[in-house]
């Protein structure tokens, strides 16, 4: 997590993409300037880094400098091996070292304490603030997926009280952050209250290790879209998911919002500053600690677990399933008959249907003005003056048409013969067409 009077590193990485000027080449490092860099990292050690024993930190990287570790002229190489080695030495995933002629010019511009670089804010414009995609999946539950905890203060809690109001109409929720490196603890802040009570507690505890200091970030009271609290919620994870976006699962799990599905976090808490380094070098320096009010503590090192393990690209479809079991549970019997409809193609991505040539083959023939082939594997659906559509295997003589959520082909067998089939809809409507002779 990455205090907003400094560059972010999401921040920097935005950055690479606006800058006008070109990356430097990546020019050879001369020892004296491997030298300087090495010492200017070890003087930020020395001044910030407060959670774990820094002179013996420093010790050992003058130690490895000695032993001419890092007399390597490739920049990009030369930053590879020192950022290895801070991780190896303090077990801390936000000690890092970077080459980044792009990042590092952007260091330098000035800052606005609340908005951060005027780079930052024009790449978090371009991708919506971090809330990359939004979609509604069957079952009516609203789906965003969002890759960065950014904030650029107004237009981020705009574009929050945006998808707030989008995900108040779902009958569930799932929240993507599997690929959610982190950010600022001021966008998790203006998320989550959106899934909290207007009651101002306390989020999280934040301790300064060089000031002593701490400071804490609460509920907010007034919010520009609706609170969204009373519909289920389902929060995507992964061992991509870091920092910030921990600090939003943390929250899942401890204030009971809802249920976290996918694997254990990148395990990321403590808070860093980025520095500047010459001539073209990033450092992330770790100088205090996150703590959450129930807990007690925070996810450094250990990450944040899910409650329902799933591997990254079966974690929405899992979460689907759960969410759709849930809802059908207490569901009126029209609604209930919807979800079942959208728990059978949740499933199935789970759980595909393989069926080999011979058995797609055996429904290949002429239904009236409809047809049905294989073409290259793939069982082919086509009305006379259509276009044709591909048919995926859902469950035993069951397929969806793609494209088209609300329609389903039910083949009929006689003498286990394919003799037609029925084309259903998600609204209980059944059309039956028989095989041509």
């Amino acid at each position: 997590m990455i205090t907003p009077a400094v560059l972010r590193s999401t921040a920097i990485a935005a950055a690479l993409l606006l800058c006008a000027a070109a990356p430097d080449p990546a020019t050879p490092l001369t020892p004296a300037q491997e030298h300087a860099a090495v010492d200017t990292a070890e003087k930020l050690i020395a001044k910030n880094y407060v959670l774990e024993d820094k002179r013996a930190v420093v010790a050992e990287l003058r130690r490895r400098e000695a032993a001419g570790r890092y007399a390597i002229s490739n920049p990009a190489q030369f930053a590879q091996t020192l950022s290895d080695d801070l991780v190896e030495i303090t077990q801390d995933r936000h000690m890092w070292f970077a080459y980044d002629p792009a990042g590092y010019r952007a260091a330098l511009l000035p800052h606005d304490e609340n908005h951060g670089d005027p780079l930052s804010a024009a790449a978090f414009a371009r991708n919506n603030q971090g809330y990359e995609e939004m979609r509604i999946l069957p079952g009516n539950i609203r789906y965003v997926n969002f890759t960065g905890f950014e904030w650029s203060g107004a237009p981020t809690a705009s574009v929050i009280a945006d998808v707030a109001r989008f995900l108040h109409g779902g009958d569930a929720i799932v929240l993507d952050i599997g690929g959610n490196g982190g950010g600022a603890p001021e966008a998790v802040q203006a998320l989550v209250s959106y899934f909290l009570p207007p009651d101002g507690r306390v989020l999280m505890t934040f301790h300064d290790g060089r000031s002593g200091k701490t400071n804490a970030t609460h509920v907010l009271a007034a919010l520009a879209g609706p609170r969204l609290t009373g519909i289920p919620l389902y929060v995507l994870i992964s061992g991509n998911t870091g920092s910030a976006a921990e600090e939003f699962a943390t929250h899942t799990r401890y204030f009971k919002l809802g249920t976290l599905v996918g694997s254990t976090t990148a395990g990321a808490a403590n808070n860093n500053d980025v520095f500047p380094i010459a001539p073209y070098f990033l450092q992330s320096i770790s100088y205090g600690r996150p703590v959450h009010p129930v807990s007690g503590t925070n996810w450094e090192r250990v990450g944040v677990a899910p409650d329902i393990v799933a591997p990254r690209p079966l974690a929405l479809a899992t979460a689907e399933v759960a969410a759709l079991t849930g809802l059908m549970a207490n569901a009126a019997p029209e609604r209930r008959a919807q979800y079942a409809w959208a728990l059978v193609a949740a499933q199935a991505q789970l759980t595909p249907l393989k069926l080999d040539a011979e058995a797609l083959g055996a429904y290949a023939g002429q239904y009236g003005v409809r047809k049905i082939w294989l073409e290259d594997g793939v069982l082919a659906y086509r009305r006379e003056g259509r276009e044709a559509t591909p048919l995926t295997p859902l469950a035993p003589d069951l397929f969806a048409l793609a494209g088209n959520a609300d329609q389903r082909v039910q083949f009929r067998r006689a003498g286990g013969r394919v003799v037609g089939f029925d084309l259903t809809t998600a609204d209980g409507a059944r059309i039956p067409v028989d095989r041509s002779p």
